[in-house]
């Protein structure tokens, strides 16, 4: 038998004058006023009585009083939740870890609205079948562990942290939750082993590991369980109905920017085949709609054509009532179409000229051509602080300050003097070699900017290799070391390439340096650099993020702040650095987001799952932690028998047998 008092020991005080109270009632006595009524004289026992003037007299048995003490004495036994509890192998500290991913939405569990809700109703079940001596902490984890109760005996502490615990549209992440545990259990050294100073920073505490999930997330096989004894109590079937989206994405044609191709992934994740119809809405009009049938484990291919010029929110559904609701819907948007602005400073380029001129460049960008004496002016220095162009090219130059935009050298290193926030300077570029002849080796064809080229074919007379700052990526290599290499700067990108298009002799005339302005490979190239460095590419299309990634985004620097709306939501007003770098960390609901500055539309992007794994919800039967499979066990828990009602209902029948006796005694 075990007791959980209810009460405070003041309150305790209290109640104890309850049974006192009642007591002192049958002492006191009655003083009654000598009345001379003839008939009296007849009774001298009652004339004696009338003579007695004290205040208390000798307790009597009185049944009516020992009824209303045990009245009070029932009432606090059930104050006091007499009850007992079955033996438990727990080790006295339990680690809760609840998890709150996507996957845990799913409904595929009876008497629970979700698996979420069924794994917050398991671990209620479990504090409440916890002992005296029992302590235990609560922490959820998706992509992210969120501590919610340290270590506590209190059941109501714990009781208000499940509470708190909701469930979110991430991805999944156990890791970060294990660590939590772990420093617990598992208690670290204040240096290397074999150090003469190594000392245990504190005990070793071994605690039930108590995992409440349906095992959607990566083997976390790096990781030593040491002291923790990890329990899986899977949530969930095995067998499931689930239609994803994968991927839905939108995008203007470079030739025709007014029309817009749009592709999205439909992918039978469940363990039976299903159907659906997939919808296609524009700013909720419906625009279109093609049906998907499926088997196990297959995907579909869908494409869309539409056209417009303005900013457009695209949705796509499944009419389908499966067991995973979130990845049913997916989003996609597109900026209004808008040239990039470029700021060429060159002595002279005919092949970059022409580069910049044809057709396809002149769609997405305004260029404009300057001297490098054009630096030295007010104008210049106003234009490169408040980054009104989306990108500076300066061939065979550097301006002394580097501007508040993205940048591409041509034959020309990027100054060491930066124009950010702390403004200090660095010897981050450097050259690696002399001037000399230049065979092409390597490309790196993953890069954006290295899209559709073919360079080994290249002449190139003179060059010097490229030396990066920390952080740099080489997308060109040759024989002397990297020729075109980019790296961030202070939430920009500066692009250097290691040799020049045209050069001057010893007499100053001017020569070609490389055959490339020839090939086809260069309006190619330049493409490449309007739509990544200058962002031609984010016009045609905004990007999707996962919920709960910062969304950074880069508006002009005059814009002190702007206003981010989920369509459907209100407005929020965020801040932009003085970089014109904003970052956006409201972004857990999926949806379509405009970012605006008044009533202009400077940005958008899109909050998408797309997760396969979180899609994937048949709940697994075994996990790996710590280089050991877990078994997943079924949820029981050994519940304590509690006799506190049972002692409220005897007292509410002593109490209507109080009332009995003294309805029959006063009449």
């Amino acid at each position: 038998m075990s007791w959980i008092s209810t009460l405070t020991p003041l309150h305790w005080a209290l109640f104890s004058l309850i049974p006192i109270g009642i007591i002192l009632l049958y002492f006191l006595k009655l003083r009654r006023e000598a009345v001379e009524v003839p008939s009296t004289f007849l009774w001298k026992k009652t004339i004696e009585d009338l003579h007695v003037n004290s205040l208390l007299q000798r307790l009597r048995r009185s049944i009516l009083l020992f009824l209303q003490l045990l009245i009070v004495a029932l009432a606090a036994f059930a104050m006091l939740r007499p009850g007992v509890r079955g033996e438990t192998s727990s080790q006295g500290r339990l680690v809760f870890l609840i998890d709150t991913s996507a996957s845990m939405q799913t409904t595929d569990v009876d008497d629970d609205a979700n698996r979420f809700e069924r794994a917050k109703r398991l671990v209620s079940e479990r504090i409440e079948a916890m002992s005296d001596s029992e302590t235990a902490m609560l922490v959820s984890f998706s992509d992210r562990a969120e501590v919610l109760q340290s270590f506590t005996s209190d059941r109501n502490r714990l009781r208000d942290a499940l509470a708190r615990a909701e469930v979110t549209n991430r991805p999944t992440d156990v890791l970060g939750a294990l660590k939590a545990a772990d420093g617990l259990a598992n208690p670290r050294r204040t240096s290397e082993a074999g150090d003469v100073n190594d000392v245990q920073v504190a005990d070793a505490m071994p605690a039930d590991l108590l995992l409440y999930s349906d095992g959607g997330f990566q083997t976390v096989t790096e990781f030593d369980l040491g002291n923790l004894t990890p329990t899986y109590i899977p949530i969930g079937s095995g067998d499931v109905t689930n239609l994803a989206i994968t991927a839905f994405s939108a995008e203007r044609n470079i030739e025709k920017p007014e029309q817009v191709q749009i592709f999205a992934t439909v992918l039978n994740l469940g363990t039976g085949q299903a159907s659906a119809t997939a919808t296609l809405t524009l700013d909720d009009e419906l625009l279109d709609a093609s049906s998907v049938d499926l088997p196990v484990g297959e995907q579909a291919g869908l494409s869309f054509s539409i056209e417009s010029e303005e900013a457009i929110s695209l949705k796509l559904a499944l009419d389908i009532k499966d067991n995973l609701a979130i990845d049913n819907v997916a989003y996609a948007a597109l900026t209004p179409m808008r040239n990039v602005s470029v700021l060429v400073v060159t002595p002279g380029n005919t092949p970059l000229e022409m580069a910049l001129s044809t057709s396809k460049a002149g769609k997405i960008c305004q260029s404009e051509f300057v001297p490098p004496e054009f630096m030295a002016t007010d104008s210049y220095k106003q234009r490169s602080e408040a980054g009104n162009d989306d990108l500076i090219i300066y061939d065979r130059c550097s301006p002394e300050t580097m501007p508040r935009t993205n940048t591409f050298f041509i034959g020309a290193l990027p100054s060491n003097k930066v124009s950010n926030t702390d403004g200090t300077t660095n010897d981050a570029w450097k050259w690696k070699s002399e001037p000399s002849g230049v065979a092409l080796i390597d490309m790196d064809r993953t890069h954006p900017l290295m899209r559709y080229l073919e360079l080994f074919s290249l002449l190139i007379f003179q060059g010097r290799s490229v030396e990066g700052p920390a952080g740099s990526t080489e997308l060109l290599g040759a024989d002397i070391g990297p020729m075109l290499t980019i790296a961030p700067r202070d939430g920009y990108q500066d692009l250097v390439l290691g040799f020049e298009l045209i050069s001057s002799d010893a007499d100053g005339a001017t020569q070609t340096n490389t055959n490339w302005y020839a090939e086809r490979s260069w309006p190619v190239f330049i493409l490449n650099v309007l739509r990544y460095l200058a962002g031609a590419a984010e016009v045609s299309g905004a990007p999707s993020y996962t919920p709960g990634d910062t969304v950074r985004l880069r508006v002009e620097s005059a814009i002190s702040n702007v206003d981010v709306q989920r369509l459907g939501d209100k407005t929020t007003s965020i801040p932009v650095g003085p970089s014109g770098v904003t970052e956006i960390v409201e972004t857990d609901s999926p949806g379509n987001y405009r970012v605006k500055s008044g009533e202009r539309i400077v940005d958008m992007f899109s909050i998408n799952l797309f997760n396969r794994s979180e899609s994937t919800i048949a709940a697994t039967e075994s996990i790996e932690l710590g280089y050991e499979s877990v078994e997943g066990k079924v949820a029981g828990v050994e519940k304590r028998q509690e006799y506190w009602r049972w002692l409220l209902l005897g007292m509410l029948a002593i109490l209507a047998t109080e009332w009995w006796v003294f309805g029959r005694r006063v009449g």
